[in-house]
């Protein structure tokens, strides 16, 4: 997939700047080593790559969320957490003591 369009190293700091060098997703504290560059609309779902369409996260962040949609990844997220807390909850105590 070819990205058209170009946005400037100047751009993203302002960008981050703006963010307050935190993720927009999680709000992790962004540096130069864990910041990502994500497509708001993902280019694999017709985005485009421009400033409009991109946002500074954590490379982590980026990863997990792939080609989702911020909506789709805060929901897998939000199922996941929701998951892991009914597992945890239905330990006994000695079994969570030992996990």
């Amino acid at each position: 997939m070819s990205v058209v369009g170009k946005i400037s190293a100047k751009q993203v700091m302002s960008m981050v700047e703006r963010q307050q060098f935190r993720c927009a997703i999680s709000g992790r504290e962004l540096t130069p080593e864990t910041a990502s560059l994500d497509h708001i609309t993902p280019l694999a779902r017709g985005g485009k790559h421009e400033l409009g369409n991109v946002w500074a996260v954590d490379h982590q962040i980026n990863t997990a969320k792939g080609t989702l949609t911020v909506e789709e990844f805060v929901t897998m997220c939000c199922d996941v957490a929701r998951h892991q807390h009914a597992l945890r909850g239905s330990l006994t105590a000695s079994e969570s003591a030992e996990g």
